[in-house]
């Protein structure tokens, strides 16, 4: 997927190609600063969406220049940074193999609301530093605890952060959940299974309100809001 960098004056681009999940000041503090997190991916590649909500007012959210900046995507009342990322999503496919990177037909989301409580991501945005290069892991049906009901399948989000030659990974997201509202899905062939590919589902309101369209998790999105 090609990177959608929004370049700033303090970016001070080198006109070399940078890996992707490379992070820039901006992008930092665009991270520190949302109210809302998105993390998805899907075959046409994966991104984080840094989002500010008027969620919380009462009449439309007025927004400094300063935030206009560092969010510059307008989301209906809305503002959005999208940071384009790798990924890979492990877990065993309709054949029943494991796949350790690349899992076929597979497409993960998850959301952090209120990001300024929650202490793990308030942790890791504090560590991040332009230059880092960040990274998402999916595991789907982690074998981590032992699951009693056969229905649920334990789903986990790791975010690596590469500086230099050292590297952190920290637990995100762990769901354990039933289909279709699992955090990761694999599309069913309609020959295999008879029925249509697996529905993205997203289990936050905010995600209504901040546009996914990276690959096919807009339609994700839409069902969530005709839902609620």
């Amino acid at each position: 997927m090609a990177e959608d960098r929004h370049f700033q004056p303090d970016d001070d681009p080198t006109g070399a190609i940078d890996p992707i999940g490379l992070l820039y000041r901006s992008d930092v503090y665009a991270l520190r600063a949302a109210d809302t997190v998105i993390f998805h991916t899907s075959g046409a590649g994966a991104c984080i969406d840094a989002c500010l909500s008027s969620a919380a007012f009462t009449e439309p959210r007025i927004y400094t220049t300063r935030q206009q900046r560092l969010f510059p995507d307008g989301d209906r009342l809305d503002r959005r940074r999208r940071i384009s990322v790798a990924a890979d999503i492990a877990g065993f496919g309709t054949d029943h193999r494991w796949h350790e990177h690349h899992l076929p037909g597979a497409a993960a989301v998850t959301v952090i609301d209120a990001c300024g409580l929650h202490e793990v991501w308030r942790t890791i945005t504090s560590l991040l530093r332009p230059d880092d290069v960040v990274r998402l892991h999916w595991r789907a049906d982690a074998t981590t605890d032992a699951v009693a009901d056969p229905d649920l399948h334990r789903d986990e989000l790791r975010l690596s952060v590469l500086r230099g030659q050292r590297r952190w990974m920290f637990m995100l997201d762990v769901q354990l959940r039933p289909e279709p509202a699992r955090m990761i899905t694999v599309a069913q062939h309609p020959s295999v299974s008879g029925a249509p590919p697996a529905a993205r589902h997203c289990t936050s309101a905010a995600a209504s309100r901040c546009t996914i369209d990276c690959g096919d998790h807009a339609a994700a999105v839409t069902e969530l809001g005709q839902r609620r």
